[in-house]
């Protein structure tokens, strides 16, 4: 009780703090979104002997430890009080604003205390997303807004589960408790693009280690993920040959009304193409129907999260397969480069350069 009552002068603090510093009106308006969703909190075990969750939701309740357990004690993730609790009472998503230049791969920016650049915002209420999202617009960026079902708050405070996220699946919900304890594992302020692919790579490798291990007690649970995996693979190879693309002919050096007229050309053919895969899951097959925003910011958004994979893959061979090792040692060896290297500091290179 003494632990939770103190987190809650945290989070208080923290919005007094916020009035000192750029853009407080937004900062204190998110606290506070913050504020609630810790304030309802409760132990994992406490919620399932009081709440009246569904058969359905008590079963995903009681797979997160497992999780959490396989990563900390298999994989070399650092042990968090993360997940340990939930907020019954939040049954909804945060939405993620990300703007980008209608012709060109350049993310609009935003600057944070303590995190420092990342090429999006997130918000508790929808209509504030909307309004950044018009904002933006009038400056002459495009947008995409797009709901975040978890985020992590890197350790400042223990993040609860959201009773959202229990509407989820097995893979769903392994991968993005995986994710995030990638995410409070390791951050480098400044490296927005490198920390989202280092948790991804992370957390989708973790994933399938997990999910491979119970693949025997839960056949069915390993096929859909195999099922998502093959759509997966798919969605990302057609994606980047887009990206690639659209990206040779912002650089063409065609006068900007030609572009924008082959980009709609390429975005159109794209979709039609897209029509033809034969996809096993029925989310990625409407993934690029009409009406769904499919521009630079989306297309950029996409790049972040996958980014440098092949660097990933590589290190993780000099480490013959050994994702704890190669975990500890990127915790290790990275914030140290980071440090000493400072602003000449490139992540990816020293990922290059990083042996067991």
């Amino acid at each position: 009780m003494l632990r939770s009552r103190w987190s809650l002068v945290g989070v208080v603090l923290l919005c007094a703090a916020t009035l000192l510093l750029p853009g407080c009106a937004y900062i204190a308006r998110q606290a506070s979104g913050q504020f609630q969703l810790i304030a309802g909190r409760m132990p994992i075990e406490r919620a399932l002997d009081e709440v009246d969750f569904t058969d359905r939701e008590r079963e995903m309740l009681l797979w997160v430890p497992r999780i959490k357990e396989y990563g900390e004690a298999e994989l070399g993730l650092l042990p968090t009080k993360n997940y340990t609790t939930i907020n019954p009472d939040f049954d909804d998503v945060v939405w993620n604003v990300s703007a980008a230049a209608p012709d060109a791969f350049t993310s609009h920016v935003y600057r944070y205390p303590v995190v420092g650049e990342l090429p999006y915002i997130g918000f508790f209420d929808k209509d504030d997303a909307r309004a950044e999202a018009a904002r933006l617009r009038e400056l002459g960026w495009v947008t995409w807004i797009r709901s975040a079902g978890a985020y992590s708050t890197l350790g400042w405070f223990r993040d609860p589960l959201w009773r959202s996220m229990l509407r989820w699946d097995e893979e769903r919900m392994s991968n993005t408790v995986l994710h995030e304890l990638a995410h409070a594992t390791l951050w480098l302020k400044g490296q927005g693009r490198f920390n989202e692919s280092w948790a991804s790579f992370v957390g989708d490798e973790a994933s399938e280690r997990f999910l491979r291990s119970i693949a025997d007690e839960h056949p069915e649970i390993w096929q859909k993920y195999v099922d998502r995996e093959h759509d997966s693979d798919l969605y990302r190879q057609f994606m980047h040959g887009m990206v690639q693309r659209l990206d040779g002919l912002y650089r063409s050096g065609l006068p900007r009304e030609e572009i924008v007229g082959r980009m709609e050309a390429v975005i159109a053919d794209s979709r039609a193409d897209y029509a033809t895969i034969a996809f096993r899951i029925e989310g990625y097959r409407h993934a690029l129907d009409e009406g769904r925003t499919l521009n630079t910011a989306r297309l950029k958004q996409f790049r972040v999260y996958n980014t440098g994979m092949d660097d990933f893959d590589e290190a993780l061979v000099r480490f013959e397969g050994d994702l704890a090792a190669f975990v500890t040692a990127c915790r290790e060896e990275l914030p140290k480069q980071r440090r000493r290297r400072g602003r000449a500091f490139d992540p990816y290179e020293a990922l290059r350069q990083l042996e067991p």
